[in-house]
C-alpha cells in the first residue's frame, strides 16, 4: 500500500510539473519581432524621453501603448507629449493597429503610408508639422471611422478616391491641411452612410457643394475660409436636403444666389454664412426655425425687409452690411417688392443686389428709369442674366419700355405682359426664349430676333435649337421691327 501511495504521489508531481511548464510557456509569449522593430524605430525617430516610460524591452509594457491578447500592437496614444522628430517608414507593418493618436506634438517630415492597415479605426494627427501625405495613405483602410489631420503644413494634395473603401467613416476633419481641388462627390450617404462630421475649413478647396451631400447624415459641416483665389462658389441649395445638420460654417467664401428653404432642418443650431455674396430676401423658413441659436449674416447682399428672429437667437447682422430696403425691420415699398419678385425668376442677380440700395427704385437703381416717381423703363440689356421672364412685370402699370436683349433668358414671354397699359416697346432679342409670342397691341414694338426657338413649343425632351421643335404661328398683332428699334436705341 505504501508503495502504491508513493507511486501516486510521484505521478501527481509529474502532472503538476507539466501543467506548470505549459503555464509558463503560455505566459511567456512575446511581442512579434515585426511589431517590436516598428516600435523601436518609432521610439528612436521621435527621440522619446525616458519620462514617457518606454524603457521596457517589450513595447506592450510601454505607457500609452496597447496590445491584443496575442501581444500585437493595437494602440499608440501619445498625443500632447511634446514629441519631436519624424515617423518611421515601416509604420504600416503594425498590421493589427487600431488607433494611431499623435495629435498636438511637433512631429514633422512626410507621413508614411498606412496602406493596408485594415484594422485601423482612428487616425489623430492634428497639430503637428507633417509636410506631405502620400497618395496611397488611405488605401486599404477599410475599418477607418475617424480621421483628424487638422493644422498640418502638408504640400498641396487632393482627397483621394481610395478613401471610399472606408465605408464606416464617421468623422473626417482636415481643417488647415492644404487640400486643393473640389469637394469630392462621394461625401454622401451612398458611400459614407454614417458620416456625421466633415470639416474642411481653411484649405484651398474651390467649386460648388456636391449634389452627393443630399440626404447625408452630416451634422457638422465646416467649409469656411477657403484660401484659394476662387473659393467655394455657387448656390447652397443642397443644404435643404441635409436634414441632420446641427452646425454649418460657410463663411468667407463666394457663395451666391438666394438662401434655400430651411424648414426641413429641424436640428440646425448654428449657421454662419457671413462674408459671401448671397442675394434675395432672408427666407421665413430660417426666421421661424425653432432650433436656431446662432446666426451670422454680415457682409452679404441680402435684399427686401430686414429679418426679425426670435429673441433667443444670437444674430450677427452688422448695420449696412447687406442690401435691405430699410436700416431696421419694416415693410419695403411696393415697387421694391415688385422688382424683387421680377429678379427672383432670374436668381436674384448679384449685380442688382449690389446696386439696389434703399427703399426707392427711382434713386439711381441700375436698369431702372422713372418719371414722376413711376417706373417707366426697365433696361436689363446685356447683363448676363439667366432664368426666365417674370410675369410680375405686369404690376409696373407705368412701364413703357422693357429691354431684356442680349442675355441668356429661357422659357417663354409671359402672356400677361400684353396687358401692360402703357407699354410701347419690348425687346427680348438675342436670348434663348421659346414658345408663342403674346398678342400685343398694334402700337407696341416687339423685337424677338435672335431667339432660335421663338415661336416653337419646346418640351423637356427637345433641347433648344433642335430642328424637331414644332413651330407655332405667331398671330400677334404687335409690330416686330428690328431696324426701327436699333435706330431708336441709338438716339436714346
Amino acid at each position: 500500500m505504501e508503495k502504491r501511495a508513493c507511486l501516486s504521489c510521484k505521478l501527481l508531481l509529474v502532472l503538476l510539473s507539466g501543467f506548470s511548464s505549459i503555464f509558463v510557456i503560455v505566459n511567456s509569449q512575446v511581442t512579434p519581432s515585426e511589431d517590436v522593430a516598428v516600435m523601436l524605430a518609432l521610439k528612436k525617430s521621435l527621440n522619446v524621453p525616458d519620462s514617457l516610460g518606454w524603457s521596457d524591452p517589450d513595447p506592450c509594457n510601454w505607457n500609452h501603448v496597447g496590445c491584443s491578447d496575442e501581444k500585437r500592437i493595437t494602440r499608440i496614444q501619445i498625443g500632447r507629449q511634446n514629441l519631436q522628430g519624424t515617423l518611421p517608414s515601416n509604420l504600416q507593418n503594425l498590421t493589427q493597429l487600431e488607433r494611431l493618436e499623435l495629435q498636438w506634438n511637433n512631429i514633422s517630415g512626410p507621413l508614411p503610408s498606412l496602406n493596408g492597415l485594415s484594422s485601423l479605426r482612428v487616425i489623430m494627427l492634428t497639430g503637428n508639422q507633417f509636410t506631405s501625405i502620400p497618395s496611397d495613405f488611405f488605401s486599404g483602410l477599410s475599418s477607418l471611422q475617424a480621421v483628424e489631420i487638422d493644422n498640418n503644413p502638408f504640400s498641396s494634395w487632393v482627397i483621394p478616391e481610395s478613401i471610399k473603401n472606408a465605408s464606416a467613416l464617421q468623422n473626417f476633419s482636415a481643417n488647415s491641411a492644404n487640400i486643393s481641388g473640389s469637394i469630392p462627390d462621394f461625401f454622401g450617404p451612398d458611400v459614407f452612410p454614417g458620416l456625421t462630421i466633415l470639416h474642411l475649413a481653411f484649405n484651398e478647396v474651390e467649386g460648388g457643394l456636391p449634389a452627393s451631400f443630399s440626404g447625408s447624415q452630416i451634422q457638422s459641416l465646416w467649409l469656411n475660409g477657403q484660401m484659394s483665389e476662387a473659393k467655394l462658389t455657387g448656390t447652397i441649395d443642397v443644404i435643404q436636403n441635409m436634414t441632420s445638420l446641427k452646425e454649418v460654417w460657410l463663411h468667407s467664401n463666394e457663395f451666391t444666389g438666394p438662401l434655400p428653404d430651411f424648414s426641413g432642418l429641424k436640428d440646425l443650431q448654428v449657421l454662419s454664412i457671413r462674408d459671401n455674396s448671397f442675394t434675395g430676401p432672408v427666407p421665413l423658413s430660417l426666421m421661424n426655425l425653432e432650433s436656431l441659436n446662432v446666426l451670422n449674416l454680415t457682409n452679404n447682399f441680402f435684399q427686401g425687409p430686414m429679418p426679425v428672429f426670435k429673441i433667443s437667437v444670437s444674430v450677427d447682422m452688422t448695420k449696412d452690411s447687406n442690401s435691405f430696403c430699410l436700416p431696421s425691420p419694416g415693410e419695403c415699398d411696393s415697387s421694391v417688392n415688385t422688382l424683387l419678385l421680377i429678379v427672383k425668376s432670374m436668381g436674384y442677380p448679384q449685380r442688382f443686389a449690389q446696386s439696389w440700395k434703399g427703399n426707392d427704385p427711382c434713386a439711381d437703381w441700375i436698369g431702372i428709369t422713372c418719371t414722376q416717381g413711376n417706373i417707366t423703363v426697365v433696361n436689363f440689356q446685356k447683363m448676363g442674366l439667366t432664368g426666365t421672364i417674370s410675369p410680375e412685370f405686369v404690376s409696373l402699370k407705368s412701364l413703357q419700355r422693357l429691354v431684356l436683349d442680349g442675355n441668356n433668358l429661357t422659357g417663354s414671354i409671359p402672356q400677361v405682359l400684353s396687358a401692360l397699359p402703357a407699354l410701347k416697346e419690348i425687346d427680348v432679342s438675342n436670348n434663348l426664349l421659346s414658345g408663342k409670342i403674346p398678342v400685343f397691341k398694334s402700337n407696341v414694338m416687339v423685337n424677338t430676333d435672335g431667339n432660335p426657338d421663338i415661336g416653337k413649343e419646346v418640351n423637356s425632351s427637345t433641347s433648344p435649337g433642335s430642328p424637331s421643335a414644332a413651330p407655332s404661328t405667331n398671330t400677334g398683332s404687335g409690330t416686330v421691327v428690328a431696324l426701327e428699334m436699333v435706330a431708336r436705341n441709338l438716339l436714346l
